[in-house]
């Protein structure tokens, strides 16, 4: 039996928590907050199921990307491609039986056979967007998922569906901390009559980490910084944590080579990130109607798979018939 602390209770802490505690391990979660709750937009590709399963609200099949205000492309999948989950409730069902401190992330070291960081971005020790999301209810729902570019700004507002007239509404920008002002003009742009449920911002990180080791999730770095999509990797990343500390092997070679493909999918976003933020509005407009037209590329986007791999996966998919533009 080991005896691990985990400091931070999000995605990757509380999976990570949930899944030593129940194989016999102490486990302690430390935390600012006895209950999760961080906004985003609740996406995950419908390409995994974690250990402990997530409530599915919604399955989206239908995506359109705007350029600017002008619809670019749309397409339509046979199957989900995406899926609406409740975030907060699944994280919040893991930490049920697991014994917290709250108010506290600095556990004694003697009194563990380990502590792992996993508190997402709030080491700060990287660069992070500062986003905003808007729970809104409706009555022009819409059942696709937007995603909106424009060229000023590095980053893109969101419309996601969320359930029952309910929408998933954000914006994260690099040049502009103060995304809400930007949201609350767009959803006023976009929809006539809409209720808000709830209204609040959160950092995602972006940025390379000052440090890998000891750490899990996005404390680890692991958010695709192209779609800010970051709880896939981080579940899957305390998944692999899990199997190594339960069969005792080397935590961090573990994790270096279970994450190498998520990893490297990573960097290749980070290097296309920074070369569109370093163009001028009218090169980052030539590189958006490119990509937004081709379907092998938003396919490969949409799962977070840019690279030779992921691309050459998308055209078999497309190939097969599965995909209807």
């Amino acid at each position: 039996m080991l005896r691990v602390a985990i400091q931070g209770g999000g995605v990757g802490g509380s999976l990570l928590a949930y899944l030593l505690n129940r194989s016999g391990h102490d486990v302690t979660l430390y935390d600012i907050k006895d209950r999760y709750f961080k906004p985003c937009g609740d996406i995950v590709p419908n390409v995994y199921r974690p250990s402990f399963p997530w409530k599915v609200e919604y399955e989206i099949k239908n995506f359109a990307f705007y350029l600017d205000g002008e619809r670019i492309y749309d397409v339509e999948y046979r199957s989900p491609k995406w899926l609406t989950i409740n975030k907060s409730e699944w994280i919040n069902s893991m930490r049920e039986n697991i014994r917290q401190v709250v108010g506290n992330l600095k556990p004694n070291l003697k009194d563990y056979d380990l502590v792992l960081d996993s508190r997402g971005p709030y080491p700060l020790d990287r660069e992070v967007v500062y986003t905003t999301r808007l729970i809104m209810k409706t009555e022009e729902f819409i059942p696709e998922a937007i995603l909106e570019f424009n060229t000023k700004f590095t980053g893109f507002y969101w419309i996601f569906p969320a359930g029952e007239n309910l929408l998933n509404v954000g914006a994260g920008f690099l040049e502009e901390k103060n995304s809400k002002d930007l949201l609350i003009d767009y959803v006023r742009s976009k929809f006539h009559k809409y209720e808000t449920i709830d209204l609040r911002g959160a950092p995602i990180s972006i940025g390379k980490v000052s440090r890998k080791e000891g750490r899990i999730g996005e404390a680890r770095g692991l958010v695709f910084p192209l779609s800010g999509e970051g709880i896939r990797p981080s579940a899957i990343s305390a998944e692999i944590a899990f199997s190594a500390l339960n069969k005792g092997k080397d935590l961090e070679s573990e994790l270096k080579k279970n994450l190498s493909l998520i990893e490297s999918r990573i960097s290749i976003q980070s290097l296309f990130l920074n070369w569109y933020r370093n163009s001028a509005p009218y090169v980052r407009k030539i590189i958006l109607k490119h990509f937004l037209k081709s379907e092998i590329l938003i396919d490969a986007f949409l799962e977070d798979k840019l690279d030779m791999q992921g691309i050459k996966e998308s055209l078999e998919l497309i190939r097969s018939g599965r995909v209807s533009s």
